[in-house]
């Protein structure tokens, strides 16, 4: 009977597979290592997302504003002020979406009842061809002879958490930026005539007193929507000078 030489057992033992106790430790080493790359993805997947819910959030925050900045600075604007007057270039009006305007008016606004949105509706005078946009983006296009346009946007917010704006007291509305919650405006109001908004005050406050022409700059708080957190909102607030008012 042939016997292995002890360099033949060693050589033989050496070229033996994986025992399972060796087995089992590449295999849960494995899973190691692919939990964790799998931990990796998701924590990158969820700051990618969370980077593009903030960048969309910042976005829609900056366009509103811009909107409403630059449609409520314009109000009470007429051309010709040397050959026309405010009262007769914007005359008295009222509507059930906008409440009242006296002569010479160029903004008003309502209080949202119940802590529900305000609304705020700015109008002025726009000249052929002069560039003047109301809130949609529409200009008064060129003609000869010039033609005069009186202009009035609305403003107010969605149960769907859109800014809507409406074209020269229409009841017809469109939707502008999404992800806006709720607004506030509060009106900075001169009550020493010496052009400096003294205090704030809401549509309603204004309104009762009687104070419009002494309202000198507009106080716009918009609402977001906070996309990590549904339940709260993140507000961004602009101060607006109104024409010819500050």
């Amino acid at each position: 009977m042939n016997r292995q030489t002890p360099s033949l057992r060693q050589s033989l033992a050496q070229q033996s597979g994986l025992g399972l106790i060796e087995l089992l430790i590449a295999v849960t080493i494995g899973l190691f290592i692919v939990l964790g790359l799998s931990a990796l993805f998701l924590n990158m997947k969820q700051a990618y997302t969370s980077q593009d819910q903030l960048a969309q959030l910042q976005d829609n925050e900056r366009l509103a504003l811009t909107i409403l900045t630059t449609t409520i600075q314009s109000a009470g604007y007429f051309p010709d002020p040397l050959t026309n007057t405010a009262a007769t270039a914007l005359p008295a009006a009222s509507g059930t979406g906008y409440g009242a305007f006296a002569a010479g008016q160029g903004v008003v606004g309502l209080t949202g009842a119940s802590g529900s949105s305000d609304t705020i509706t700015s109008r002025y005078i726009t000249t052929s061809g002069d560039g003047i946009m109301d809130c949609l983006g529409n200009v008064n296009p060129a003609a000869s002879p010039a033609v005069n346009k009186l202009v009035m946007n609305t403003f107010t917010i969605s149960a769907n958490y859109e800014l809507l704006c409406s074209n020269d007291g229409g009841t017809t509305t469109t939707p502008l930026v999404s992800g806006i919650k709720s607004m506030t405006v509060l009106y900075g109001i001169d009550t020493l005539g010496d052009g400096q908004a003294l205090q704030y005050l809401d549509g309603a406050t204004v309104t009762t007193k009687g104070w419009w022409p002494q309202a000198r700059t507009a106080r716009v708080t918009v609402n977001l929507v906070n996309p990590f957190y549904t339940s709260a909102t993140i507000g961004w607030t602009q101060v607006i000078n109104l024409m010819n008012r500050s």
